[in-house]
């Protein structure tokens, strides 16, 4: 799955409560990384720095963000160097509900 890189800086996202409350699985580590972004302005990702955020290989994340945004959690939203960006639906009720269920889990670490 290609999870090896977390001990870095960059594999911060194994330990985040989401990831402990329903385990190390690239498409959650896909969706904390998500979950980080600043929403104002809202920040965009490449699936290379998705990637590199965590941990996951870039191939794999893209197979994580293709079926987020077939649950319509992902919208894809610009091109940087020819390529696509993406970001969490902020209008969706759902995303709405994971940022809720993610501070609240950080709230009992």
């Amino acid at each position: 799955m290609g999870t090896d890189d977390a001990d870095g800086p960059e594999g911060f996202a194994e330990y985040d409560p989401l990831v402990t409350a329903f385990g190390d699985h690239p498409r959650t580590r896909v969706v904390v990384a998500l979950l980080s972004a600043e929403t104002e302005p809202p920040t965009d990702f490449s699936p290379n720095e998705i990637a590199r955020i965590t941990g996951v290989e870039e191939s794999a994340v893209e197979d994580h963000v293709a079926s987020l945004r077939s649950q319509g959690l992902v919208v894809e939203t610009d091109e940087i160097d020819g390529g696509p960006t993406y970001r969490l639906d902020e209008g969706d009720d759902a995303v709405a509900a994971l940022r809720r269920l993610h501070d609240e889990l950080f709230d009992r670490v």
